[in-house]
């Protein structure tokens, strides 16, 4: 059996090496704040385990009181970097620093009392980091992050249980499983404590690379310059919106939407101008639809939002008030500032309809009238009228972008 100087060996050699891997990862992606919190935390359990086996007698209390200290700070550590994790969300308010630091001053009040009320405090105080620690991962809901954070909320869980066996002390269970032999029972359970934390320190690693993953397939789902979806991205959950619509039988509706004049406002502009009034337009977007609500920038000067649950006349109302508050940006550019409007087509989903083709070409050719009725309004496709094809929806577009702009339209 292998002995207690070679578990502890063993265990920090892995602490050491999970906060040094996991401050590296926290330097090289400032974005993944959650890191840095599970980086502290190993850097902790470091601390933690060093300070546990320093000296003897009188020393020993003083060391028992810090390690106690160490331990709530660690959970913290640990809970807000889960927190990160399963939420986005780090340290929320001064309050709750100035918890955690009253926390700990309840652990150095209780060791002048009794140096066991100290231990136990902050073990307790611990254990109730960690339990808001475990249900903040478990309920995790980011798909590709799911079994990551179910794994280390499981390995914490376990690590927890751990912590509440030592604070029982010895019961009748613990002389059945070590057979009257206690230093073998010490060395097992220091043995899956060791192989917990590192197991945990693992999953610390793995909800790293989980979080990497889904920005990287978020970011290629997104639009760069308007923070909107792509058309890659509205696409897909277009897909999954009809079907939901269809087997609810729930009306779903859909804007296409061109900005009026673009290319003349980026050539009398320039380039700039028009990347910041595409920026505007996404704001816009963004502060004026409701959280089921979903847009995209489809291409260019394009944008589409699906409306879950809407009707045309709904659609109808919600396009107006998008084209009020797009017409009334103003960009300013030294002395001078340029307006924006827009021309909106709305469609509805049909019974009977499975895809989104038919209601986006319906969409488009409302959007199409709207530009040829003068700009500056919304279209919408009646209820009856049949649908463009996709071909020819597409050579119209084509053909407008080719077509030049009227001068009394300029």
């Amino acid at each position: 059996m292998i002995d207690a100087h070679t578990l502890y060996l063993v265990g920090l050699i892995s602490q050491a090496t999970f906060a040094l891997t996991l401050t590296l990862l926290a330097w090289s992606d400032r974005r993944t704040k959650g890191t840095r919190w599970l980086a502290s935390a190993c850097a902790l359990q470091f601390a933690w385990t060093t300070s546990r086996s320093v000296g003897n007698g009188r020393v020993s209390r003083v060391t028992e009181t810090f390690s106690a200290c160490l331990l709530v700070v660690l959970f913290y550590c640990v809970y807000v970097g889960f927190r990160w994790f399963a939420k986005h969300r780090g340290v929320e308010s001064r309050k709750e620093v100035l918890a955690v630091a009253g926390a700990m001053a309840m652990v150095l009040v209780a060791s002048v009392l009794n140096q066991q009320l100290a231990v136990f405090v902050g073990r307790c105080i611990a254990l109730g980091l960690g339990s808001r620690a475990v249900a903040a991962l478990w309920t995790q809901g980011v798909k590709g992050m799911r079994v990551a954070s179910r794994v280390s909320a499981t390995l914490l869980a376990l690590t927890m249980l751990i912590i509440v066996l030592n604070m029982l002390g010895r019961s009748p269970m613990e002389s059945w499983l070590s057979n009257g032999r206690e230093d073998s029972f010490i060395v097992a359970m220091r043995a899956v404590t060791v192989i917990l934390v590192t197991l945990l320190s693992f999953s610390f690693v793995g909800l790293f690379v989980g979080e990497t993953n889904c920005r990287l397939q978020e970011d290629t789902r997104t639009d760069s310059l308007t923070k909107l979806r792509n058309r890659r991205a509205m696409e897909e959950v277009a897909v999954r919106e009809v079907l939901l619509a269809g087997r609810k039988q729930q009306p779903l509706a859909l804007l296409m939407m061109d900005l009026d004049h673009f290319k003349n406002l980026n050539d009398t502009w320039g380039h700039a101008l028009g990347d910041r009034a595409l920026s505007a337009v996404g704001s816009v977007l963004q502060n004026a639809i409701g959280p089921r609500e979903l847009t995209a920038r489809m291409g260019g000067e394009e944008f589409a939002v699906l409306l879950p649950g809407r009707d045309l006349e709904t659609a109808g109302t919600i396009a107006e008030r998008l084209r009020s508050a797009i017409a009334e940006l103003r960009l300013h550019d030294a002395e001078q500032s340029a307006s924006l409007t827009v021309s909106i087509g709305v469609s509805v989903l049909r019974e009977g309809e499975d895809t989104w083709t038919e209601m986006l070409c319906r969409a488009d050719d409302a959007l199409y009238r709207a530009k040829r009725g003068g700009r500056n309004q919304v279209e919408l496709c009646a209820i009856g009228e049949s649908a463009m094809t996709p071909e020819r929806a597409a050579g119209q577009r084509a053909w407008r972008k080719r077509l030049p702009i009227p001068k009394q339209m300029l």
